[in-house]
């Protein structure tokens, strides 16, 4: 069977300090990426904590959250909410000093 390459994007400062890990721990990034893919085939899984687990929020939870919101009050209406979107972006640019307010 062919080799096939992989490919992912890092900073050149990861890429290089993780090399010299893997040299002291004698392997390399062709090594660990291969074990890597082996141990998901097998487990169907990944060898590390997953980072991004959405939390599921109880009826309850999501109940509370929107009394909460709706308790809020505003006493400040958004100056944006009558406006397009084009004369929002263009407020922006004023408030910013990249437009006049005379610019069109």
């Amino acid at each position: 069977m062919a080799d096939a390459m992989v490919t992912a994007r890092m900073s050149s400062e990861k890429k290089e300090a993780g090399n010299r890990i893997f040299e002291q721990l004698g392997t390399n990034a062709s090594q660990a990426v291969n074990r890597l893919y082996d141990y998901v085939i097998e487990k169907r899984q990944l060898p590390f904590p997953e980072e991004h687990v959405q939390k599921q929020y109880t009826q309850e939870e999501i109940a509370r959250a929107m009394a909460w919101a709706d308790s809020l009050r505003m006493d400040h209406p958004n100056r944006f909410a009558n406006m397009t979107l084009k004369e929002v972006k263009r407020e922006r640019l004023i408030a910013r000093g990249l437009m006049e307010p005379g610019d069109a």
